[in-house]
């Protein structure tokens, strides 16, 4: 992409929220270096709790998902330490995606509704059952569930997407 947009770079810092849950979508993020938490909020018998979801470290992409559907964030993102991501605007997305055949487009808008849907069950159940942290899931690099596989089978495909575009544009 640096071929046609000048890099977007932006430092977090630990404790900074980078998007709140219901906002508007203005892009989706690539850790550099440092490390987020990924959480949603909770109206629980108890009262309001955060239920995290997930951390990511770098090489990790966040925000794809309101980028991909058009819909608000689905999760509030805050970094944990020092942050620093380089961010795809919507615009840029919008441009690269349009170069696709539509059922690749397809096939990850599917694939994000699923995964928007899984978090939603997830939140329901999550109001009844969760250890004192309100956390739910860790991942890194020895520990994986179906949340980090959803992502990273997402995150294959636009990968996948990215080559079919380059390949397309040496031709």
């Amino acid at each position: 992409m640096s071929k046609y947009y000048k890099k977007i770079e932006k430092t977090f810092e630990a404790g900074e929220v980078i998007f709140s849950e219901d906002s508007d979508c203005d892009g989706m993020y690539i850790i550099e270096s440092g490390r987020v938490r990924v959480y949603k909020s909770l109206d629980t018998p108890s009262g309001q709790r955060e239920l995290e979801l997930v951390q990511l470290g770098p090489k990790s992409l966040f925000g794809e998902m309101a980028l991909i559907d058009d819909q608000k964030r689905s999760a509030t993102v805050q970094a944990i330490t020092k942050t620093k991501c380089t961010i795809i605007t919507k615009q840029m997305f919008s441009d690269q995606i349009a170069k696709l055949p539509p059922w690749v487009t397809n096939l990850i808008r599917v694939l994000v509704i699923r995964l928007r849907e899984t978090n939603d069950k997830l939140r329901e159940k999550a109001r009844f059952f969760h250890d004192d942290t309100g956390s739910i899931l860790y991942v890194d690099e020895q520990e994986r569930g179906p949340t980090h596989d959803a992502k990273e089978k997402l995150e294959e495909a636009i990968q996948f997407a990215q080559k079919t575009i380059d390949d397309l544009r040496k031709q």
